[in-house]
């Protein structure tokens, strides 16, 4: 399997550009995301890039330590572990694992577990 789009998104998250995000989704995309607090689930393209908005669009000083895009059958493991400061929190870390179901070149599907914001010690 062809996992062009799932780098993609990588680097769109990695650089929080969030239309690159956007280009890797299909307009009805469907993103289940399960947090240590609840299950989220965002229906279209518009709430999905706004979920990622959410979770990155606050960090100063954020960075992706590690990520990778791996086939797995016929679904694609989207990782990546990131890290930044929190205006009220201070310094978190936090990885995402997510299997994305790839059709036509875009992701009509991600279901996506997150570690859950953790506090962190500053990044060298």
């Amino acid at each position: 399997m062809d996992t062009a789009v799932a780098s993609e998104l990588l680097a769109g998250i990695a650089a929080r550009d969030y239309a690159l995000i956007e280009s890797c989704f299909a307009p009805d995309v469907e993103l289940r995301a399960l947090t240590p607090h609840q299950l989220r689930e965002e229906h279209g393209v518009a709430a999905t890039v706004e979920r990622y908005r959410e979770w990155l669009g606050s960090l100063h000083e954020f960075s992706v330590i590690d990520c990778d895009a791996v086939a797995i059958a016929d679904r694609i493991r989207v990782r990546y572990h990131f890290h930044g400061r929190d205006p009220e929190k201070g310094w978190q870390e936090n990885e995402h694992t997510a299997y994305a179901e790839v059709i036509g070149g875009v992701i009509i599907g991600l279901n996506l577990s997150c570690a859950g914001f953790r506090p962190a010690e500053r990044s060298a």
